[in-house]
């Protein structure tokens, strides 16, 4: 039986937040039951983790930065999301997860590839997502978007460029989960792109 675990992944910028809410009230307004969490965060230790991780003042190694995020997941995963997945009555929602990691630690960060997925296969678990949605857009787009940036947001377009890719090639290993969504299209035009593909993967 597919479980009711979704996330939304992206680039800094792409829109997630937004169509996070509105997907969310899309939900509410079906009286479908759900639980948000975000990465880094969710916890009372990842929260303190996810401010060293994004204050523009800390000075961290790739592979301690790595290492932080994989932590943050772990107290994530082991203190809600698998008790609210075994319950099994509502949608969780999770605004990034472990593809971010992948994408931004290895594809952006050079961090290698094996090492994280081995390591994040020991966080997880059986708590992997049925659904992943990435959005998907312009760079420029993205950066356009932002404002006033944290430190992973600072790290430039190149680097963006690199985990763009790495989304990219990771949707490419696991079709049946990955949903891409492409966000330069309107608002509206991709919120109805995600309840569609909602609607037809677990209303049907």
């Amino acid at each position: 039986m597919k479980n009711k675990f979704i996330t939304f992944e992206g680039v800094d910028g792409v829109g997630k937040t937004t169509q996070i809410n509105l997907f969310l009230k899309k939900i509410k307004e079906n009286n479908f039951d759900y639980d948000l969490f975000r990465e880094p965060g969710g916890t009372n230790l990842s929260e303190k983790i996810r401010d060293i991780l994004l204050n523009n003042d800390s000075n961290i190694a790739d592979i301690t930065e790595t290492l932080l995020f994989l932590t943050a997941r772990s107290d994530l995963v082991n203190k809600k999301i698998k008790p609210k997945l075994h319950k099994g009555d509502s949608y969780v929602v999770c605004d990034r997860f472990l593809d971010s990691t992948l994408a931004y630690q290895s594809f952006g960060r050079g961090i290698d590839l094996k090492l994280i997925q081995d390591i994040t296969n020991i966080v997880v678990g059986d708590a992997i997502p049925s659904t992943t949605f990435l959005l998907d857009c312009n760079i420029d787009t993205s950066l356009n978007r932002l404002g006033k940036k944290d430190r992973m947001e600072s790290s430039g377009k190149d680097f963006l460029l690199k985990v763009k890719q790495g989304f990219l090639e990771l949707a490419l290993l696991d079709k049946n989960r990955y949903v891409i969504i492409d966000a330069d299209k309107s608002i509206s035009e991709i919120e109805n792109s995600i309840w569609t593909q909602f609607k037809n993967r677990y209303l049907k």
